[in-house]
């Protein structure tokens, strides 16, 4: 059973009221996943919901459903963003895999318990309904950007999740590659060349972003430059 106090100081739970927060405790269970750790699979069945506390986690989609083929990364959860397994808003099964990126900790909600939650709780309603938004925003976003360039797609990655995590990002080659739809050799040579710019720094599995100004300026020179094509 989960401390009362421990959920109040959960900004999604910040304005959910006493009597209403003590019947949680009772129903949400806090769950520690080591980086890897399947937190749900693309096609089963969606049971519950998530909220991330510590650490983050990824959102991937797998072309054919059985995470044979290579998986894009659609989004990563950050306690910042904090809900993860919408898809048990609606009964059926979750349409992406969420893999812990980091140690991280979540607080499982059954689904029908989460319904109780929004039904009853106004501020609740409102920030799931943000979120998605923004999710769903995001997403419009990176399907747009399939035919722009690779390196426009990178840095166009780097800057949104410099809106995340700050101006250190922890991402390996691989995983900014993944969001960037493109490939690990691609993401490498491009950020090579932003390192010996000074654009960005960093060490294995951390990028360092020490001009936010000049990157932001390149991709929208080529943006421009992709518009007269």
């Amino acid at each position: 059973m989960m401390d009362a106090r421990a959920l109040r100081d959960i900004p999604f739970f910040r304005h959910v009221s006493s009597r209403r927060l003590k019947w949680l405790r009772t129903v949400a269970h806090l769950e520690r996943y080591p980086k890897g750790a399947v937190l749900f699979r693309q096609g089963t069945a969606a049971e519950a919901i998530w909220i991330v506390v510590e650490g983050w986690v990824h959102l991937l989609r797998s072309p054919d459903g059985d995470g044979h083929a290579s998986p894009s990364v659609l989004f990563t959860i950050t306690p910042q963003e904090a809900l993860c397994g919408i898809s048990a808003i609606e009964s059926g099964v979750y349409h992406l895999s969420a893999i812990a990126a980091t140690d991280c900790q979540a607080i499982r909600i059954p689904r029908q318990a989460f319904h109780e939650l929004v039904r009853h709780e106004p501020e609740v309603s409102y920030a799931a309904l943000r979120l998605c938004a923004r999710r769903l925003q995001h997403i419009a976003q990176q399907y747009g950007a399939v035919a722009e360039p690779v390196s426009q797609r990178l840095i166009r990655t780097i800057l949104r999740l410099q809106d995340q995590f700050g101006s250190t990002i922890p991402m390996t080659h691989r995983e900014l590659a993944q969001m960037a739809w493109t490939t690990t050799e691609s993401a490498i040579r491009i950020i090579r060349k932003l390192k010996r710019d000074g654009v960005v720094g960093g060490r294995r599995g951390q990028l360092v972003i020490q001009q936010p100004k000049v990157l932001q300026q390149l991709l929208a020179q080529r943006t421009n430059s992709h518009r007269h094509l």
